[in-house]
């Protein structure tokens, strides 16, 4: 009877942590909203090239002052890929999140703010990016449940 309970808890222990790993931790959250931000921008700087508003410019000079900032929660969702046992999802994910913001690309007035987020946010901090990305990201696409 103990070898068996044992063996059960065991096997529970052993349960936890796979079951764990397809949640979304704080971490991987923040860094899916900081992404989502990015990715408008970029959608942004390709979609508006032959308009009136700058956000090549601006998102050039965001993606040069955050590089650090951009790479560091890229590699956040990529390692919370790979430990659900799902990385070939992270382009997935990342293209998902291009295709949204692409289709909102047909809103008349998406440039101009796009191109006022992309020149606000390149002259921010990391804290302040972060920020502005948990606001405009309640909940980005793709991120499915969280951990608690």
């Amino acid at each position: 009877m103990l070898i068996s309970s044992a063996a059960a808890l065991l096997s529970l222990s052993l349960a936890t942590p796979a079951a764990a790993q397809n949640c979304w931790n704080g971490a991987a959250v923040k860094a899916a909203k900081v992404r989502d931000l990015q990715t408008l921008l970029m959608v942004g700087a390709l979609q508006c090239r032959s308009t009136q508003y700058d956000v090549l410019g601006h998102y050039n000079r965001f993606v040069r002052t955050h590089r650090t900032t951009i790479s560091a929660h890229n590699d956040v969702l990529k390692t919370h890929f790979v430990r659900a046992g799902k990385a070939r999802d992270y382009d997935r994910f990342t293209t998902a999140m291009a295709n949204g913001h692409s289709a909102g690309a047909a809103n008349p007035e998406f440039c101009k703010e796009t191109a006022a987020l992309a020149e606000q946010v390149a002259s921010l901090g990391r804290a302040e990016v972060e920020a502005i990305a948990d606001r405009m990201f309640v909940s980005p696409k793709g991120v499915g449940r969280t951990c608690s």
